[in-house]
């Protein structure tokens, strides 16, 4: 069916304008509300932060979808012409503006298919950060320097994106130190891992691995330190680095630990 101008004018009742107008006026209130809700209760609840931000995302996903349907539909004068008529224009839609369509179909994809979720820490292409919120169109995306990274939903279906938590609320952390290669390593290995143990930002729940490899770069030869350990949350990524590094360097000295260039 391809409806023209006057069959698209005889098939509208312009007098439920209103009622659709309502409809999507309170879904967006409610969807406000709800926002502000999951804050407060973030805010309480700190250690279920990220499960009630996904499910409130979950929510006002489906609540503005939904509300934009019924409002869509209500101006319809009967079920068959807002299926007919709502088929035809959806198609015309999804030729028209192809871009817009795979974006609102990626976003139904990324919400139940739980690639990633709000609140993870993704690497996607350049951007790294953290996943703000996921829209009918777009993703936010803050960045470790705090800055916002709109990116259309349409991306993510064409390049690998890396969840470093994938929905929990901790994540491995990884930190590499380089040091010269004839140290002691049982006392270097010791040594990281208290650097790591005495972080407030520790999740000591999970493994701390120390693994040790000899490299050749620009003909030096050195050991490769690695540390691979859990935070509490994942907003402590770099504080724990720092950390770690800042003790490293105070406790090498203390026991004569070689840098490479020594």
């Amino acid at each position: 069916m391809n409806p023209n101008p006057s069959e698209l004018f005889e098939a509208f009742d312009f007098s439920r304008i209103s009622l659709s107008l309502i409809v999507i006026i309170v879904s967006l209130i409610i969807a406000k509300a709800a926002k502000i809700f999951s804050s407060r209760m973030s805010k309480a609840f700190p250690d279920y932060r990220l499960r009630i931000e996904q499910s409130i995302t979950v929510v006002n996903f489906v609540l503005i979808i939904g509300s934009v349907a019924l409002a869509i539909f209500l101006l319809f004068r009967s079920k068959e012409a807002a299926i007919a008529i709502g088929g035809s224009i959806g198609l015309a839609f999804a030729i028209g503006a192809k871009d817009v369509a795979a974006s609102l179909l990626s976003g139904f994809i990324i919400m139940f298919d739980r690639s990633f979720r709000v609140g993870d820490r993704v690497k996607f292409g350049d951007i790294y950060g953290d996943v703000l919120s996921i829209g009918v169109r777009s993703t936010r995306i803050r960045t470790l320097d705090d800055s916002i990274v709109t990116v259309p939903n349409s991306q993510f279906m064409n390049m690998p994106v890396t969840s470093a938590n994938a929905g929990a609320l901790d994540m491995q952390v990884e930190v590499e130190i380089f040091i010269a290669p004839d140290n002691d390593f049982m006392l270097v290995k010791k040594l990281v891992r208290e650097a790591a143990i005495s972080s407030r930002c520790i999740y000591l729940e999970k493994p701390i691995v120390v693994l040790l490899k000899d490299q050749v770069a620009e003909n030096m030869f050195f050991t490769r330190v690695l540390l691979k350990a859990y935070v509490l949350d994942v907003t402590y990524e770099k504080r724990f680095e720092s950390e770690v590094i800042e003790r490293l360097h105070l406790a090498f000295n203390e026991h004569n630990i070689r840098w490479p260039n020594q």
